[in-house]
C-alpha cells in the first residue's frame, strides 16, 4: 500500500495569487501516483484545502512560509515554493525524507543571501547556506523551529531578514538535497532579456525540479507545457 503524503504551499499577499496555486497543484497532479493531500497556508481561502496564517504575528510576506513548523502533520511533506515547476514524477523524492528537513544547499545553486542590498545591513544581517524553495520532512518533528522564533520574534525578523537564515543559524538537523539529479536552479528574474534568454537554453528537462528564483514570466512562457 503506498503511503498517504501532504504537499503544501503558501500564498499570503499579493505577490502569489489562486492562479499559481492553482497552476502548482495541477503539476502535482500529473507528477505524484501517491495518494495525496494538497495544502495551501494562505491569509484568504484558496481553491485547494486552506491553512489560515494567524494574522495576530503580523510578519511581512516573506516570513509566512513559518507557519510550516507549526504544523502537526505526521506524514511525509514536500513543501515547494509557488515560482517552482515540477518537470517529473515526485514520488521517489517522499522516499528521501528521514528526521531531518531536507532542503536546498545555495552552494549547489551558487547563490549567498549575506544581506538585503542595503549597505548598512553588510555586517548585521548574517550569511545563509540554505534555500528552502523546496523542503522535505515530517512537519511535527521541527516545530522547535517556530517556538524559536516566536519567543524571539522582534529581534528574529530585523536580524535574519528572512526565514531561510534564520534557520541555518537557529537548527542544526538540515540536511540536503541531491543537486545532480532532484533539481536545477534558473537565474534571477531580474536578468536581461538577452541574459534571460541565454539562460533559458540551459534549460534542463530531465531534472525532477525547476527552481526559479524570482517569479518571470519569460521562464514560463518557455516551461508552459508542464502546468497548462
Amino acid at each position: 500500500m503506498k503511503p498517504h503524503v501532504n504537499i503544501i504551499c503558501v500564498c499570503v499577499g499579493n505577490k502569489y495569487n489562486k492562479t499559481h496555486v492553482n497552476r502548482l497543484k495541477r503539476m502535482v497532479d500529473r507528477n505524484c501516483n501517491l495518494p495525496f493531500s494538497f495544502y495551501c497556508i494562505s491569509d484568504v481561502q484558496q481553491d485547494v484545502n486552506t491553512i489560515f496564517i494567524n494574522e495576530d504575528l503580523d510578519l511581512e510576506t516573506y516570513w509566512w512560509k513559518i507557519e510550516l513548523f507549526n504544523l502537526d502533520f505526521k506524514e511525509p511533506t514536500l513543501y515547494l515554493d509557488l515560482d517552482v515547476v515540477i518537470q517529473n514524477n515526485i514520488d521517489y523524492l517522499f522516499d528521501k525524507i528521514d528526521r531531518t528537513i531536507k532542503t536546498i544547499s545555495t552552494e549547489d545553486i551558487g547563490a549567498e543571501y549575506p544581506f538585503d542590498g542595503t549597505p548598512n545591513n553588510i555586517l548585521t544581517i548574517p550569511a545563509g547556506s540554505i534555500n528552502t524553495s523546496i523542503i522535505l520532512f515530517y512537519p511535527h518533528l521541527h516545530k522547535e523551529i517556530y517556538q524559536k522564533f516566536i519567543r524571539n520574534i522582534d529581534y528574529n525578523i530585523v536580524h535574519y531578514y528572512g526565514l531561510d537564515r534564520f534557520i541555518c543559524h537557529n537548527y542544526a538537523n538540515i540536511s540536503f538535497l541531491d543537486f545532480s539529479k532532484d533539481y536545477y536552479h534558473r537565474s534571477k528574474g531580474f536578468l536581461s532579456d538577452d541574459k534571460l534568454d541565454s539562460d533559458l537554453m540551459n534549460y534542463d528537462p530531465e531534472r525532477t525540479i525547476c527552481v526559479l528564483s524570482q517569479c518571470n514570466d519569460k521562464h514560463y512562457e518557455k516551461l508552459e507545457k508542464y502546468f497548462l
